[in-house]
């Protein structure tokens, strides 16, 4: 890894830049976006508002199958490697991940707005700062039967030490709950799941966090 220090910013030669602030570190993808978008043909494209529309009815039947399904493939495959620092557009990556077996029409609309959502905030990414406690604390919340096509839930969350961001996923759920309390509970259990797992991890460095 190629790492170049200018004044008290750090450039890495990889995809993801580190920039040491006044605030704390920075991490961004911008130049992996902007690449990212010129290689596809959607650097003059019109921005978009949100990573996915609201209410979207995506499901495995909608439109007309894609001749070329490997350039799907390669779009969601470099999207999910965005995730890495792009908390945002998470759930929508793994709702458009979810046709990479048989990718349609409807699908691909899907990914451009992505692509057109990153054109409007390239530069976006994580700050991590010191708050002055190592607090556990996490956040969830579950889109019941939000699949039309077997009406699973998909469940999100993520969690912060020391209000930073240390992890997150959106993931639909295994199997099919009758209630939008269960399917609560059910993301609930995987979230409290990572969080005694972070607890151990800091332990076993010698860090006591404070309580949940």
């Amino acid at each position: 890894m190629l790492i170049v220090y200018v004044d008290d910013i750090v450039v890495t030669g990889d995809d993801i830049t580190v920039a040491r602030l006044k605030k704390g570190i920075f991490l961004s993808q911008r130049k992996y976006v902007l690449d990212l978008l010129y290689e596809v043909g959607k650097f003059g494209c019109k921005p978009a508002e949100t990573p996915i529309d609201l209410n979207h009815k995506l499901s495995s039947t909608k439109g007309e199958v894609l001749p070329d399904r490997g350039i799907y493939q390669r779009l969601v495959g470099r999207l999910l490697y965005l995730c890495l620092t792009r908390l945002d557009i998470s759930y929508a990556v793994g709702v458009v991940s979810q046709y990479i077996h048989e990718p349609r029409t409807s699908h691909m609309q899907a990914v451009n707005k992505i692509l057109a959502y990153l054109k409007g905030c390239p530069g976006k990414g994580m700050l991590y700062s010191n708050h002055g406690h190592l607090k556990i604390e996490a956040y969830t919340d579950v889109d019941w039967a939000g699949s039309i096509d077997d009406k699973r839930s998909t469940s999100g969350y993520y969690a912060l030490v020391g209000g930073n961001l240390i992890s997150w996923k959106s993931k639909k759920q295994s199997v099919v709950v009758r209630s939008s309390a269960e399917a609560k509970y059910r993301a609930m259990s995987h979230e409290v799941s990572e969080l005694l797992w972070s607890k151990t991890l800091l332990t076993e460095m010698g860090i006591q966090a404070d309580i949940p």
